[in-house]
């Protein structure tokens, strides 16, 4: 994907410019122009200058959607990921544009940044990017090829309350959390207002849910290191996609894509499968495609790789309904109903946006025709299952929310311990909000919408690759 052209010499530094480009598909996300300025003196200043452009970004009163940038330098067998020094970035204005001003926010790790327009703004974002490496872990060997860089599309979802549950009988039967009385029966909803610890029992006032299978082991509690979605995070305002997932695979080890490459099924290209191995990469040739058939632990891969982290099913339910008040068998777009979508997985089995619709046209009176959410993230319901960290069991409830660093182990596998890995024999997650099988099967509370609130197996960690699984990664605002 890159090229290297002629080194040049500048005062003190040697420059590597590359013509690259990395998209995130469905806005058009572009990273291009890297210009990557290496000091000879280990302990000078290391600098990459880039040219980063998405359409249909927003900031409004309600959020904004932001880039994730990270950095990796292609050394040997896999990439070797970047980090970031804590300050010393700037934003160069271009000639003719029409951008917003931008704020960068690195994250405390330094394995990458978050930029997103600085005031209301509604439109097409063209930013060229002054970034300060810190590459003190190569120590005297410092890379002199240029690094790549990755950008995802991010949705900002702010700090703030939000409810579980909904006030329907069909969703208490699919194991909705309710609160609890005396007699561990529903009285109501469960308000989420700060991130401490959650009681779960057949008590008063604890958060609850009827015995079902896939629904969890009604124990607790959720400690407060777990995730509750109240605290500000950000999520993929998309699903993984197979476009994104091939980049990875040409990122990581040899050895590591034995491990990540369990797609290859005889049925593969038949069920909307496309990322195949050409010249010795890994290609999809439906990029904006999302990624289905792939296992949990090659998620948790993915994330760690990524520096994200995966997401909780509770702040699936806020990423859903933001601070809305819960209704009846309600989906992310806010109605009981699907019929108006515009986004749909068509008889090609593609996901797109159907009758000539265009994304500059999501607001907050357009959420069911997108099928967004309160806080415009795509596809929460319906495209694929949204596998996520379950409360209902030991393992699930363990999480703390840590992010990946960008590295991975010997065989490709996520490293952090809180994440539930079934290599290590753990079942922590689970799925939400329902996904597409095929062509032809009727349609029912699971397929391919799911309500918010439903949780048929929302304790259930089955971790196979799959027609209808996928993945989406979040990471704790800073």
């Amino acid at each position: 994907m890159t090229k290297v052209s002629k080194i040049f010499h500048l005062y003190l530094f040697s420059v590597f410019f590359v013509l690259f480009s990395v998209s995130c598909f469905a806005n058009n996300l572009e990273i291009k122009n890297v210009r990557y300025f290496a000091n000879r003196d280990s302990k000078g200043e290391h600098r990459v200058i880039f040219d980063l452009s998405w359409q249909n970004a927003w900031r409004n009163s309600r959020n904004y959607d932001a880039a994730w940038v990270f950095l990796k330098f292609p050394l040997g067998n896999g990439d070797t990921h970047a980090k970031l020094a804590a300050d010393g970035h700037a934003i160069i204005q271009l000639p003719n544009s029409n951008s917003p001003k931008a704020k960068i926010d690195v994250g405390k790790d330094g394995n990458g940044f978050f930029i997103y327009p600085a005031e209301n703004f509604r439109g097409n974002i063209n930013w060229r990017v002054n970034i300060k490496l810190n590459l003190s872990k190569f120590g005297e060997r410092i890379p002199r090829t240029q690094p790549k860089i990755f950008g995802i599309e991010m949705v900002y979802i702010p700090k703030g309350s939000f409810t579980l549950g909904e006030p329907s009988e069909k969703a208490l039967n699919y194991g909705a959390f309710y609160r609890s009385n005396a007699n561990g029966e529903p009285s109501g909803l469960v308000e989420i207002n700060s991130e401490s610890a959650i009681n779960v029992s057949a008590s008063d006032g604890s958060l609850y849910y009827r015995k079902a299978t896939y629904v969890g082991d009604q124990k607790g509690p959720i400690p407060a290191t777990f995730p509750k979605g109240f605290n500000a995070f950000y999520a993929m305002k998309y699903e993984l996609t197979q476009g994104f997932y091939a980049y990875f695979l040409n990122s990581i080890s040899s050895d590591a894509t034995f491990e990540r490459v369990n797609f290859g099924g005889r049925d593969y290209f038949e069920n909307k499968g496309t990322i195949k191995l050409k010249n010795g990469h890994y290609i999809a040739e439906k990029p904006n495609q999302p990624m289905n058939f792939i296992t949990w632990d090659d998620g948790l891969a993915f994330a760690d790789w990524a520096a994200l982290r995966p997401m909780t099913e509770l702040e699936f339910t806020k990423a859903g309904r933001g601070s809305r008040k819960p209704s009846a068998n309600e989906f992310p777009w806010g109605t009981n109903d699907s019929k108006q979508l515009a986004r749909i997985v068509d008889s090609e089995n593609n996901l797109t946006l159907i009758n000539n619709w265009t994304e500059d046209k999501l607001s907050n009176q357009t959420l069911s025709f997108f099928g967004a959410s309160y806080f415009w993230v795509m596809d929460l319901s319906g495209s694929l299952w949204e596998r996520v960290i379950t409360i209902g069991s030991p393992d699930g409830r363990a999480f703390k929310g840590t992010h990946g660093d960008g590295e991975l182990g010997e065989r490709g596998d996520s490293t952090n311990e809180d994440w539930s890995q079934t290599k290590r024999n753990k079942n922590g997650h689970g799925y939400r909000g329902g996904g597409f099988y095929f062509q032809g099967r009727a349609e029912h509370e699971f397929n391919p919408y799911s309500p918010i609130a439903y949780r048929r197996f929302g304790g259930w960690s089955g971790a196979d690759s799959h027609i209808a699984y996928g993945f989406r990664c979040v990471r704790t605002a800073e």
